[in-house]
């Protein structure tokens, strides 16, 4: 199956800064599909980690630790 790189991008829109259990397999798929994801989904994922950490926003504390593997990932060239 071809990854829709939009349907996952949602996803983690809804995910980033929820309290559910949801996260946890967001961000799973995100971590095994990041090498499909073009250079303009993996910086916007990025950016909007980064802010939502920064402005206290991304969740509760295992919720942030599972966005930080994301963050961890290397951005294609």
């Amino acid at each position: 199956m071809k990854l829709d790189e939009i349907i996952l991008f949602l996803a983690f829109r809804y995910a980033l800064g929820r309290r559910t259990y949801v996260v946890h397999d967001v961000t799973e798929t995100i971590i095994r599909n990041w090498d499909n994801l073009s250079l303009k989904y993996q910086s916007l994922i990025h950016k909007e980690i980064k802010q939502a950490i920064e402005d206290e926003n991304a969740g509760m504390d295992m919720d942030i630790e599972r966005w930080r593997k994301i963050l961890q990932l290397i951005l294609k060239k």
